[in-house]
């Protein structure tokens, strides 16, 4: 018999995020199919209140988060342990400003919504309230701006984050 501790590391976290990415859209799916319509708010909470985490994490981990690009790399990071090896990207610091993009070219949560068979627009509400909680928690000063997004059929998702006006 295989031993948890003879699977790799990786495959365990792998299989494991995979599985978390997985439940938001069966709870989503099942609701639908028991209660109909009108339960959409109640899913965004809870991403809601996981990206309100990230902020204990990174002060934790001792990361640093002074500024757009301190966030960023915070948020991606954990973002990343959060959900898994199959979110891909990059951050990209500004030279002349105090913001930084985050660019995602591989999204687990738009990847589970096609595999379940739902559309993956269903997951845009949940990402945008994950990710202004998480920036919140991270640094109040800071905001995110989602300028483009997998989930609507766009290469990339990109968000910006800086300085709240």
């Amino acid at each position: 018999m295989t031993k948890i501790e003879q699977i790799p590391a990786e495959l365990r976290w792998n299989i494991a995020t995979r599985a978390a990415t997985a439940m938001p859209f069966a709870y989503h799916r099942a609701v639908m199919e028991r209660y109909g319509e009108g339960f959409e708010e109640s899913i965004v909470a809870i991403w809601r209140e996981a990206g309100k985490g990230q902020g204990a994490l990174a002060r934790g981990f001792a990361m640093p988060l002074k500024n757009a690009a301190d966030v960023a790399e915070a948020y991606s990071t954990i973002s990343t342990l959060l959900l898994g090896p199959e979110l891909q990207g990059e951050v990209k610091v500004a030279k002349d400003r105090d913001c930084a993009d985050i660019v995602v070219t591989s999204c687990p949560m738009c990847s589970r919504a096609s595999e379940m068979g739902m559309d993956p627009r269903a997951c845009c509400a949940d990402c945008r309230a994950y990710g202004e909680s998480a920036v919140e928690s991270l640094n109040p000063s800071y905001g995110i701006a989602h300028r483009s997004g997998i989930c609507v059929g766009d290469a990339e998702c990109r968000m910006r984050i800086e300085p709240k006006a």
